[in-house]
């Protein structure tokens, strides 16, 4: 149990600091997330603009 709040110490340290990794690591994921999404959606916009031409 000591040994897990050591570690948690440690993270809650770490999340408090100017150039935290944990936030770097969020940062990291959160932009990859946004360029997933942006061009997987483009190609997916202009699907749906073709689709709704043919109306």
């Amino acid at each position: 149990m000591s040994n897990l709040q050591l570690k948690l110490e440690a993270w809650i340290n770490d999340v408090n600091r100017e150039n935290s990794f944990t936030i770097q690591l969020i940062e990291k994921f959160l932009d990859g997330m946004f360029s997933f999404i942006k061009w997987a959606g483009i190609p997916f916009v202009v699907y749906l603009l073709f689709e709704i031409s043919k109306w």
